[in-house]
């Protein structure tokens, strides 16, 4: 077998075609991945060159297709006899060592990407592991399964096509695997309401999110679903390939034939399982459309309850998505018929129990549900047993984004959680503490806003923030930090942040005390800052979100998180904080504004209108609080014509 592997490998490289195509290959990578290096020096960050050399995937696909075809065509037509004549060898043998040198080399070519990538990861000091992990995860998902793949599919089609089709054919597939074809399901759901993205998602084995902000703490795609859609095409493309060649029919390679089909079926299975993803296109299931699409409608509730919950039992399991078996504990001034609560849609209730384990009855209607007591007495506990998984809150092996303000565990009563006008989601936090017994089975090391032993968490807070993958926990003197590896975070920006708070208590007499200290501190991930109303800045008791800002800016923001979150009060609530955050800019527009008649901005220049009325001090006091203030139903534009002294 050695000195077949090495005929053919004289085979590839003697033949002029062959190895101008290859050097060309080996020359244009390398090219490409140096001016990647050279642009470190504009973007300072290590997971942008790692974006940036994952999207040669397509290349590698491009290459390994067409080189494994001519290359098996060549063979066969010139050296086919005379391999056989010389080694004395079978067809079998033949293709086997000849797939054997396309493995060596695509090998080689997907340790020099790792080299490179490895080189960054040394340069900018990241020395964590798990980063380092996912740089090998992802190269030989995207770079060598991918190639792998491609090599399946020139052999394949080698063996059963003649040239011309062979090549029709292969153009083709190159044409529906490559990310130019995501125009056309797109251009089908949004123009005529036709959903082929189901089809599309076979074939679309590349990485996805390359041209999008990538997140920082989930890193790129790697999730199981992917690997099983590659094993599943490279094990039916060598099934057809065995399929071909055994002509003579052997039992053992019937065998074998008859593994790779069921394997390729399993991993199909596994496919369609593929639970939490991070998949920013305009599928309709994804991060981009799925929420925006279903919260176009008006459907959305908002109905208060006379019961509060004191305890919570939970226990997570994440594995490809969260699988919850979560005990409410329930305080109640009376009995009550039914019993109302905010569930994210897509977290699929399979049974609710009562507290002697008998089940309860209930409706479910999008993000909401309701629960019957079948008896005239108090409920006390509930347990309810759910899984499944938001495409923008990810729960899964990679990374887990389960932040306090997202009802991905039941709330009392029936809260708004999307603004559509924004296509954001709405922060949700309570106004009292209840206690908290938490348990997550899970690979990754989960951060929290409680007190942590091993995988349990404890304690009393207004809600229960879970947070893991590329993340580290810093202790310093007044806080916690949690910081993204791969984007320091300034923490001289928290030295003497209470002082700039407390001089905003002052301006809005606010009679509460805004103070950060003792809080803990986590760096807000790209997709709370991209989809939830504060641009990533909240504030609990206990802990706060914070994004890259300024001091005076992430003042306001943790002040305007702890506002009730009104939609009717959504317009004067922005004005306020803009004029708050940079009142020559707002008062330079506002006067630009007033000269168009735009109808967007009379809430903008009626609040400026009234400053020079009523004065600056008692305005910005009114306004705040007006949002402060549950029981006043107005809206934005009936308050600010309607203040006066």
């Amino acid at each position: 077998m050695n000195n077949l592997i090495k005929s053919n490998f004289k085979i590839f490289f003697k033949s002029i075609y062959l190895s101008l195509a290859f050097l060309l290959f080996f020359v244009l990578v390398n090219a490409y991945l140096i001016f990647s290096i050279y642009n470190l020096n504009i973007h300072k960050d290590a997971f942008y060159f790692l974006q940036y050399s994952q999207r040669i995937s397509m290349i590698y696909f491009v290459f390994f297709t067409f080189i494994t075809y001519e290359y098996l065509i060549k063979s066969k037509n010139e050296n086919l006899l005379e391999c056989l004549l010389v080694l004395n060898k079978g067809n079998l043998k033949l293709y086997f060592s000849k797939i054997i040198v396309l493995i060596i080399i695509i090998l080689i070519m997907t340790l020099n990407i790792i080299v490179y990538n490895f080189s960054v990861y040394i340069g900018m000091n990241i020395y964590f592991e798990p980063y380092l992990v996912h740089i090998v995860l992802n190269n030989v998902l995207n770079i060598f399964l991918v190639s792998i793949f491609a090599m399946c599919l020139g052999s394949v089609i080698s063996l059963y096509l003649k040239r011309f089709l062979a090549y029709a054919v292969m153009i083709l597939l190159i044409i529906l695997i490559s990310p130019i074809f995501d125009y056309v399901p797109y251009i089908l759901f949004m123009g005529y309401g036709i959903n082929i993205y189901p089809f599309r998602e076979i074939l679309n084995i590349l990485p996805p999110n390359l041209n999008w902000d990538g997140d920082l703490l989930y890193g790129l795609s790697i999730e199981p679903y992917r690997w099983n859609l590659l094993s599943s095409l490279i094990s039916f493309m060598s099934f057809l390939l065995i399929l071909k060649l055994n002509k003579k029919k052997h039992k053992y390679l019937n065998f074998i034939a008859i593994g790779l089909i069921i394997l390729s079926l399993f991993n199909f299975y596994g496919y369609t399982k593929s639970g939490s993803i991070v998949k920013k296109d305009y599928n309709p299931k994804s991060y981009v459309a799925f929420d925006e699409l279903y919260y176009a409608n008006d459907i959305q509730k908002e109905e208060k309850v006379s019961f509060k919950i004191s305890a919570y039992n939970m226990n997570f399991t994440i594995n490809r998505q969260l699988q919850s078996n979560v005990s409410i504990y329930l305080d109640e001034k009376k009995p009550l018929s039914t019993y109302k609560f905010t569930l994210y849609r897509n977290y699929k209730i399979e049974k609710i129990l009562g507290k002697n384990s008998e089940i309860l009855e209930y409706k479910r209607d999008g993000d909401y549900f309701e629960i019957t007591n079948p008896t005239n007495e108090k409920l006390e506990k509930i347990t309810i047993l759910y899984s499944g998984y938001s495409p923008v809150f990810y729960s899964n092996a990679q990374g887990v984004l389960l932040p306090g303000c997202f009802p991905y565990y039941p709330i009392e009563g029936y809260k708004r959680i999307y603004i559509k006008e924004e296509s954001r989601f709405i922060p949700i936090i309570r106004d009292y503490n209840t206690k908290f017994e938490v348990t997550v089975k899970s690979n990754l090391n989960i951060y929290s806003n409680l007190q942590k032993s091993n995988n349990r968490f404890s304690g009393e807070a207004q809600e229960l923030t879970l947070i893991g993958g590329f993340m580290k926990e810093k202790a310093t003197k007044n806080n916690v930090f949690y910081e993204l590896i791969l984007s320091k975070m300034d923490k001289n920006r928290f030295s003497d942040i209470n002082k700039t708070l407390k001089l905003y208590k002052e301006l809005l007499s606010e009679p509460e005390e805004f103070n950060i200290s003792n809080k803990k501190i986590f760096q807000s991930p790209a997709a709370l800052s991209s989809k939830v109303i504060g641009n990533g800045t909240l504030m609990f008791r206990d802990h706060i979100f914070v994004n890259d800002l300024n001091k005076k800016e992430l003042s306001l923001g943790l002040i305007k998180s702890t506002l009730p979150q009104d939609t009717k009060k959504r317009k004067i609530n922005n004005v306020l904080f803009y004029y708050l955050e940079d009142k020559d800019s707002f008062t330079n527009n506002v006067k630009e504004w007033s000269k168009n008649n735009d109808p967007f901005f009379e809430i903008h220049s009626l609040f400026f209108k009234k400053i020079n009325e009523l004065g600056e001090a008692y305005v910005i006091k009114s306004t705040y609080k007006f949002l402060k203030d549950n029981n006043d139903e107005r809206d934005s534009i009936t308050f600010i014509k309607n203040l006066s002294n």
